[in-house]
């Protein structure tokens, strides 16, 4: 007999169920924390003793020397100058600048300039100063001494007027004391005109529309007779709450040595505008060792894997390069869905110039999080070739509105929106110089490897028998199905747990042992999974015993399992319960909720102020599960900041939050695997998938070099694109760019038949059934394992082009590995190399 439930009992599971409903919304979106104010951080510089430098530099004065460089400077056009260990000279600005017949006024303008800015009006209008023309030469520029050189504040824009010498408004007592009890008589009939206090008996303001010539004068005169001070001018101004709104900015910059390298650095919370005048973007030392028409070289960009800039290579009629380190901010939409999946964004940011015997490299290390690198050839507006570094401060985007008029039309109006706050964030950059065999872009990979090591990013490593297989299996993917015509989103398994084993198995059978292995699409609803704060295992894999069976195979023959997490993303196929776009979405500076592109799909990125929370859920979680590493899908591949009103969180500081993150996952978990890594995940990082492999191809460029591996072999394991997903599935040339660029073998597959993919959102992974690649895959590896399992954990010492398409790879320990990627056989140092492929010589 069925009970009836009285009305006491159902409210109670009313109340019961309101009750669990705010808590489960309660916990969403977590208390928002403080978050890092990354302004006036201190480079670590260790303590040196400085002297005036020894040699004279004709038109300069020396400020400071360390032993290792000389700074000087020329105080009447505030430009500076670096000699470096070899005696090289390095300028900010072009020496000969006055004689280059291709720049016009205004370009050599910008040549003489140490600062460019780029600023916007509340309408939208654009406009942009340099610190030669609208500071040096109105004599606003301000030189101090400071610790190892010196600091100019740049105050940009005509900063005083005669007017601005008198308060907007005072009050009666005030004016009375300091005024007109010393000299009321006298100036009586100007200080009549020039203050009024009609509308407020207790305050006078200011008559501007009467303040004009000679009454001007005589009212300026009164003022400084009766010994008014700039003090009092800041009490009466900042009393009256005045904010200005002309176009006047200032941006102190800090140029010092610091033992080998020349530091400049933007203290960002010395920057001031007026609030009607956004100040959006700072370029520092645009022309810094400019190459002239010439010098022979290039410049060297962090495109992909790294690109070559010929100098003077008559592109000028392409446009200049300018790429956002670490790739697009989703949060700072451009307005467009023009997103290209092919793009390999800046992973590194440093940039650097060749010519003849000498060299720099230079390291954004503060601040790079919203820097663009640029470069520019000779001929496209100067006799100069330069490439440098510009920072955003305050984002731009645009609204339209629109509005349906009585008769029934509409009309739109485009309005501009701003950042709310400037970035929290210094802006610093470091030149490094080199020269003679070192000048070339071998030795900048060697010097920023360097860099890395002595600030704790790398750490070599330890001999193993054998080089990484990479073996990512597809678990679960979404599929829309219906039941009784409800549409609902059904996982598919295209890989089991047990299939994961049974694959593993047969691998091993094949003499890979040494095996990694990237576990997605696992738990919450497969590869889109849903939010990660909590875990389940997907049942229609094996569930949680299928999952832990597989840990524990995986632990007993001595393979590291990554299962796959993505914590800064959210799919919109999955189920994110309590994380919604309003609460949890990134907001663009436009107000909207963003999108972005990640890599095979659409996904909306999630505030980086919540993922601490989100990784904190997942660890108590899953540790439950058995002891495996974990591989982070997005952190180390894409960087988004959150510009929702009145809860900011700037690019640099979701760099920040990231990076301590990384920490808290590695503390736990010590393996752990990044997708694409970008420099900030490389202290944490043991395994990188999806490294770049090549460059983006800009018609500026004029070459690939593989800077991004020569940087990090032997140091971090690495491997590019699924050998079974790169274009045109060429196996050859492949195992030639591994073995080139010291990478690993890395395959995609899915124990279940390729058809299964079909009228899925999956149709990227077109060919990854494992039996149709296993020969394949395993011959590729043993090739590139044969040849590089003894220079794993070395360092590559030496890249160089022997001929076109032939490359030499030299590891420590002496080496040689020859790729020849043409379809013909090449003779390289009497060595005949067959059409696409290779020849290994020297000892490791």
């Amino acid at each position: 007999m069925k009970k009836k439930l009285t009305i006491g009992a159902i409210v109670a599971v009313v109340v019961f169920g309101l009750a669990f409903w705010v808590y489960w919304i309660s916990r969403s979106v977590p208390a928002l924390e403080v978050l890092p104010d990354l302004r006036n951080v201190t480079n670590n510089a260790a303590s040196e003793t400085y002297t005036k430098p020894t040699i004279p530099l004709e038109g300069m004065e020396g400020i400071a020397s360390n032993g290792k460089l000389s700074l000087y400077m020329d105080k009447e056009t505030m430009a500076v100058a670096i000699r470096d260990q070899s005696g090289k000279i390095w300028r900010s600005n072009p020496e000969k600048l006055a004689e280059d017949e291709l720049a016009n006024a205004s370009v050599k303008d910008q040549m003489s300039s140490q600062v460019l800015i780029s600023y916007s009006n509340m309408t939208g209008q654009e406009a942009t100063k340099t610190s030669y023309q609208d500071s040096v030469l109105l004599g606003q520029a301000v030189a101090e001494p400071i610790e190892g050189g010196v600091r100019v504040t740049y105050t940009m824009g005509k900063a005083t007027n005669a007017i601005d010498a008198l308060p907007v408004s005072i009050s009666a007592e005030r004016y009375q004391m300091l005024i007109l009890d010393k000299v009321g008589e006298k100036y009586k009939r100007y200080l009549t005109v020039g203050y009024k206090n009609d509308s407020n008996p207790d305050v006078y303001v200011r008559n501007d529309r009467e303040l004009t010539a000679i009454k001007l004068t005589k009212v300026v005169e009164a003022f400084k007779e009766a010994g008014y001070t700039p003090d009092d001018l800041a009490i009466d101004n900042g009393s009256s709450g005045v904010n200005g709104d002309r176009e006047v900015f200032t941006v102190p910059v800090e140029y010092t040595i610091q033992g080998d390298q020349f530091v400049a650095k933007i203290a960002s919370s010395g920057i001031q505008f007026p609030k009607s005048f956004q100040l959006t973007d700072i370029a520092l030392l645009p022309y810094f060792g400019a190459a002239d028409l010439q010098d022979e070289g290039y410049m060297f960009v962090p495109d992909g894997i790294g690109s070559l800039i010929h100098l003077n290579n008559g592109k000028e009629r392409y446009e200049n390069y300018i790429q956002p380190v670490y790739g697009d901010d989703g949060g700072t939409w451009n307005g467009e869905y023009d997103d290209d999946p092919t793009v390999e964004p800046i992973r590194m940011p440093v940039y650097g110039l060749k010519k003849q015997g000498a060299a720099f490299l230079a390291i954004i290390d503060q601040g790079e999080a919203v820097a663009s690198i640029h470069a520019e050839v000779s001929r496209s507006k100067s006799s100069y070739n330069s490439v440098y570094a510009s920072f955003l401060l305050v984002a731009k985007e645009k609204i339209n509105l629109s509005a349906t008029t009585a008769d029934s039309s509409t009309k739109s109006k485009t309005i501009p929106v701003f950042q709310q706050r400037p970035v929290y964030s210094d802006f610093s950059i470091r030149y490094g110089f080199l020269s003679d065999d070192s000048a070339d872009y071998m030795g900048m990979a060697t010097y920023y490897r360097n860099y890395l090591q002595r600030n704790q990013v790398l750490t070599k490593l330890e001999e193993k028998a054998d080089t990484p297989f990479y073996l990512e299996v597809v678990g679960g993917i979404t599929k829309r199905e219906s039941l009784l015509g409800v549409p609902y989103q059904a996982v598919i398994p295209l890989t089991t747990f047990d299939e994961t084993k049974s694959i593993i198995s047969t691998l091993k059978q094949q003499d890979v042992s040494t095996l990694k292995v990237r576990l997605s699409g696992w738990f919450n609803k497969g590869v889109t999974h849903g939010i990660a704060d909590h875990i389940k295992i997907d049942g229609v894999l094996g569930g949680k015993s299928g999952y832990k069976d597989l840990v524990s195979y995986a632990n007993d023959e001595n393979i590291t399992l990554y299962p796959d997490v993505s914590f800064s993303h959210l799919y919109y196929d999955a189920s994110n319960g309590r994380y919604t776009d309003s609460k949890a979405v990134v907001r663009q500076v436009n107000r909207l909720t963003a999108w972005v592109w990640e890599r095979t799909d659409w996904a909306r990125p999630l505030s980086a102020r919540l993922i601490p929370h989100v990784v904190s859920e997942f660890l108590d979680s899953y540790e439950k599960y058995g002891t495996t590493g974990i591989s982070l899908r997005n952190m180390g591949h894409m960087l988004e900041g959150d510009y929702r009103r009145n809860n900011v969180v700037d690019r640099v500081q979701a760099q920040k939050i990231y990076e301590d993150e990384f920490g808290v996952i590695q503390s736990q978990l010590p393996d752990v695997m990044v997708d694409g890594g970008n420099i900030y995940s490389l202290p944490y990082a043991k395994d990188i998938v999806e490294a770049p492999m090549t460059n983006n191809g800009y018609n500026l460029t004029d070459e690939a070099v593989p800077f991004y591996q020569l940087v990090l072999h032997g140091f971090v394991d690495y491997t590019g694109t699924a050998l079974n997903l790169v274009p045109d599935a060429d196996s050859k040339r492949y195992i030639l760019n591994s073995l080139e660029y010291g990478s690993n073998v890395y395959v995609k597959w899915i124990y279940a038949d390729n058809s299964e993919i079909k009228d899925t959102f999956f149709l990227h992974l077109y060919s990854v059934n494992y039996e149709v690649w296993l020969d394949e895959a395993v011959a590729a590896y043993k090739t590139v394992n044969e040849v590089l399992k003894d220079v794993r954990d070395k360092p590559i010492v030496n890249h160089e082009k022997l001929a076109d398409n032939v490359y030499r790879t030299t590891y420590e320990g002496g080496k040689k590995i020859t790729v020849n990627y043409n379809p013909f056989a090449v003779k390289i140092d009497g060595q005949d190399i067959p059409a696409q492929d290779f020849y290994v010589g020297g000892q490791a």
